[in-house]
């Protein structure tokens, strides 16, 4: 890394994914139209990864205390398969729209109801709305400013009934017999059970009030921040110099071979090879 800057590496990261996706185009999907995109069945959610990695702290543009850097690099290279999946595409939760049964275990195979995360974008975010963002690391509870007074009384307790009102040190959700108030606690504790050995603790994000608010801008991984593209129009460059690649006019970015983007994307495709998506079930 410390041979080449950090644009070269993410020019280099984003070349190896041109590399990969061409050679799967060129290979196995010539029955495809010339202009269509074609992604691995298996490799569908690749791209959404890749771009996560690119925004992660270890390579995002823009300032970036170089010891936080360092630690999200040897995070990134010790990380399972879960841990780092979610490290690249936290999922997202609405709480204020569970339905009766989110939370609770199904009557009939026991197992918790857990409900359908959103896709990483503030497009999916509602006006009023409250969510839980887990990225692995750190789990945010992002509450909009004309969020429900009713929903923070019944997750919060008697009085807590404005954004105000809730203690910014809160780390986690009080023990109230309300229906929502159970709802959270039992997803939070079964986030915290699929962890492994890392703690479980909640940081609010109160929009226009805590900084953690920055925090939750920065793992909408789909939107346009910093110098970084959004997921749309990265793929759209990603699918032009596949067609490029395929027509021998690709013009590479990533000043040659070797160096440090290539041996991080090769140790975060050895965790990838096994990971389930947490946004499958995204809308």
């Amino acid at each position: 890394m410390v041979e080449r800057t950090l644009k070269d590496i993410r020019n280099a990261l984003t070349e190896k994914t041109i590399d990969i996706l061409a050679g799967y185009r060129k290979g196995f999907s010539g029955s495809h139209p010339p202009g269509q995109l074609v992604l691995p069945e298996n490799l569908k959610e690749f791209g959404m990864y890749i771009l996560g990695l690119l925004k992660s702290r270890a390579f995002k543009a823009g300032h970036e205390p170089s010891d936080r850097r360092t630690h999200t690099m040897r995070m990134l290279k010790s990380m399972g398969p879960l841990e780092l999946s979610l490290f690249l595409y936290p999922r997202i939760i609405p709480i204020h729209s569970l339905s009766e049964t989110d939370g609770f275990p199904n009557s009939d195979t026991g197992h918790l109801i857990v409900p359908p995360t959103i896709r990483a974008s503030f497009s999916r975010v509602e006006e009023g709305g409250a969510y839980l963002v887990d990225d692995g690391q750190t789990c945010l509870l992002w509450l909009h400013a004309q969020v429900s007074p009713n929903l923070l009384e019944d997750l919060f307790g008697p009085g807590k009934n404005s954004l105000q009102s809730l203690d910014p040190l809160l780390s986690s959700i009080p023990v109230l017999e309300t229906h929502l108030n159970a709802q959270v606690r039992n997803i939070l504790a079964y986030w915290s059970s699929v962890r492994g050995s890392k703690a479980l603790t909640v940081q609010l994000a109160r929009q226009g009030l805590d900084g953690s608010e920055y925090e939750f801008a920065r793992l909408l991984y789909e939107d346009r921040n910093n110098e970084a593209q959004s997921y749309v129009d990265w793929l759209v460059n990603v699918h032009r110099s596949i067609q490029l690649e395929l027509a021998g006019q690709r013009k590479r970015e990533d000043g040659g071979g070797g160096g440090g983007g290539e041996g991080v994307l090769e140790g975060a495709m050895a965790g990838m090879a096994s990971m389930v998506p947490s946004w499958g079930g995204g809308k």
